[in-house]
């Protein structure tokens, strides 16, 4: 796991959305479910999402069960073996004296599922992700394909401050603790409060029938502000280091669509193009073969001007090909360019 990117500038508005990684102490969470009376449609949609199964207990992943069918096997000198618990996976390698006890699974499985676990008291990113497209497991992104100790074969150690983070992004209703994570008030998956803010009084006066106290309405949001919210969690430039090809300086920026984003002309000269233009919000991107995204091309750029350049938008193509391409990362991950540009072998 990467550290997070922190925007340069943060509005005041996200104080209270950022509280629960940031404070100490119980925060009023209501939970999704209360908001599924007056919010049905949004609560249908995002309960489906891979936002809300971006964190969930091992042994409600399904990666659960294909760890414990993994046999015993040869890493480095190691000797790898698998305990499917009630509640975890117990990994043991035969050159180290602690077993790891696999509790958590990152990610809903649209591109991967990592196991999280705890080894001597700190947490430990597993060395090995599950790709569904692959239908394997394989290297954990980021992990370096040789190591040097016994104990680097289960994973990378995670500082406190680091896993705060991770599980603060995938969660809903994390604080940070003295050292660490503080789980107790934690929803797994990132559902309503964690973009909308704690939603208890809200909930409480509703039913009451009284005056709801306001939430934390992103829509209502500048689009800047909009992209730099997801970006908390989906990654933004480093302060000071804003770059106009970030893809170039560090492929790996790729996977961070907010980023690519805030380079592209389409961004700063529009001053409302942001990730909700094109995404809804509480539901899965569409596929990237879906002519919808074309359409919001063309409420800036008409086909008529399309057709004045032979752009493939002239005779109803998709945009996507020739403005936002696929990029792989290593053999298993695919992810779509954000900046959008006319690439150098079509043209300036």
């Amino acid at each position: 796991m990467r550290r997070l990117r922190s925007p340069s500038t943060i509005t005041l508005v996200f104080v209270h959305w950022l509280a629960p990684v940031l404070v100490f102490g119980e925060i009023p969470y209501a939970g999704a479910e209360a908001c599924a009376g007056c919010h049905p449609q949004e609560y249908a949609k995002q309960t489906r999402s891979h936002h809300f199964q971006a964190l969930r207990p091992i042994a409600q992943s399904p990666i659960y069960a294909l760890l414990g069918a993994q046999p015993n096997h040869k890493e480095g000198d190691n000797t790898i073996s698998y305990d499917v618990r009630p509640k975890d996976v117990l990994v043991r390698a035969s050159g180290v004296d602690l077993p790891v006890s696999l509790e958590w699974a990152f990610g809903a499985g649209a591109q991967g599922i990592t196991p999280v676990g705890i080894v001597g008291g700190q947490y430990i990113e597993y060395r090995y992700s599950y790709y569904p497209n692959q239908a394997r497991f394989a290297l954990t992104f980021g992990h370096p394909s040789k190591v040097a100790t016994p104990r680097a074969e289960l994973g990378i150690l995670q500082p406190g401050r680091t896993i705060t983070q991770c599980f603060g992004c995938h969660a809903t209703g994390v604080t940070s603790g003295e050292a660490g994570p503080d789980l107790s008030n934690m929803r797994p998956g990132v559902s309503c409060e964690r973009c909308h803010g704690p939603a208890q009084a809200h909930v409480s006066a509703a039913k009451s029938g009284l005056k709801p106290v306001p939430l934390l309405n992103p829509g209502r949001l500048t689009s800047k502000a909009q992209v730099q919210m997801c970006g908390e969690c989906h990654r933004l430039p480093q302060p000071g280091a804003f770059s106009p090809e970030p893809e170039i300086e560090d492929p790996v920026t790729v996977r961070f669509a907010p980023v690519g984003l805030m380079a592209s002309r389409c961004f700063a000269k529009s001053q409302n193009l942001s990730c909700t233009t094109c995404h809804d919000a509480h539901e899965n991107a569409r596929p990237r073969s879906d002519d919808y995204y074309s359409q919001r091309c063309s409420s800036c750029h008409s086909d008529s001007a399309a057709a004045g350049h032979a752009c493939r938008r002239g005779t109803g193509e998709s945009c996507l090909p020739c403005h936002m391409r696929q990029t792989s990362l290593g053999n298993y991950l695919k992810f779509t360019d954000h900046r959008i540009r006319v690439y150098r072998d079509l043209g300036n």
